[in-house]
């Protein structure tokens, strides 16, 4: 577990320059298993989905573009199927921390939830800092923005 912590804090720091200082908070964000915090990382991950949200809908809302282009965005770009596929293309994947009893492949959605949790963690980490939530996602290719 502590190599996998380590992995995945070295992983966010190079990829977002964001720096945990409590690394357990980000422990909580890639471990699945509810052996060690009830729930696990659902309710960061809770947090995370809503705070990725409201990032994507602050890009949308200055476009003048239609409600339902906003709505587009927020089921595309936040879909479990998206944050599963940022997870696997950053490397993320190989830092969810599944159950003992785990065997094959982790789910798009546990993947999808560790991504949202790690966002959340983030929020929480940095103070509920908005700036440092938008520089990880932008990191990460989590944007309502096409790349330039």
């Amino acid at each position: 577990m502590a190599q996998t912590l380590a992995q995945a804090k070295a992983l966010i720091e190079r990829l977002a320059g964001y720096r945990f200082r409590n690394e357990n908070i980000l422990l909580e964000a890639i471990d699945t298993t509810g052996l060690r915090v009830a729930q696990s990382n659902q309710r960061l991950a809770l947090l995370g989905d809503a705070t990725v949200k409201q990032v994507l809908l602050d890009e949308w809302y200055p476009s003048g573009s239609s409600k339902g282009t906003g709505n587009t965005i927020i089921s595309t770009v936040g879909s479990n199927d998206n944050l599963a596929t940022v997870a696997r293309n950053c490397g993320l994947h190989t830092c969810v921390i599944t159950h003992p009893g785990h065997r094959g492949a982790v789910s798009q959605g546990t993947l999808a939830t560790m991504v949202e949790a790690i966002i959340g963690a983030v929020y929480v980490d940095s103070d509920k800092n908005m700036t440092a939530v938008r520089a990880v996602m932008s990191a990460l290719e989590i944007t309502a923005l096409p790349s330039v």
